[in-house]
C-alpha cells in the first residue's frame, strides 16, 4: 500500500440553538471576538418541537455550529453554558477529524496570545 500520508488534526464541533436571528449572530460574534471559536456557522430559521415543563413547544429556532481545536474545548463550553440565554440550551458537540492545514488555523484563530 504506497500513497501519501494523510495528516490530520482534532477539532472539536458544538452545536447550539438560539430562539432569534440576533441573539445568533450576536452569541457567534462573541466567540469569535473573545477568541473561544475559530468559526460559527449559523443557519435558520427551523422550527424545533420539544417538550418543556409538561407542554408540547413549537418554536423557531437558528443553529449554530461552533468549531474550536479539540484541546480548547472546555473552555469554550464552559463559557458558552455560562452566557447562553436559554434555561436549558442545546449544546452537544463532538471531536472530528479534520485536515492538519485547518486544524493549524482553527489553533491559530483562538489563540489568545495574539
Amino acid at each position: 500500500m504506497g500513497g501519501r500520508r494523510v495528516v490530520v488534526a482534532n477539532i472539536t464541533v458544538v452545536h447550539t440553538s438560539m430562539g432569534s436571528e440576533l441573539d445568533a449572530n450576536k452569541l457567534a460574534e462573541a466567540l469569535i471576538e473573545k477568541r473561544l471559536a475559530a468559526c460559527v456557522q449559523i443557519n435558520g430559521p427551523g422550527v424545533s418541537v420539544y417538550s418543556w415543563q409538561g407542554e408540547i413547544e413549537k418554536a423557531n429556532e437558528w443553529y449554530l455550529t461552533i468549531k474550536t481545536p479539540a484541546h480548547f474545548a472546555k473552555t469554550l463550553l464552559l463559557w458558552l453554558e455560562k452566557h447562553h440565554p436559554y434555561e436549558i440550551p442545546e449544546i452537544s458537540w463532538s471531536t472530528c477529524v479534520c485536515s492538519l492545514a485547518y486544524g493549524e488555523w482553527a489553533a491559530d484563530a483562538v489563540d489568545v496570545r495574539k
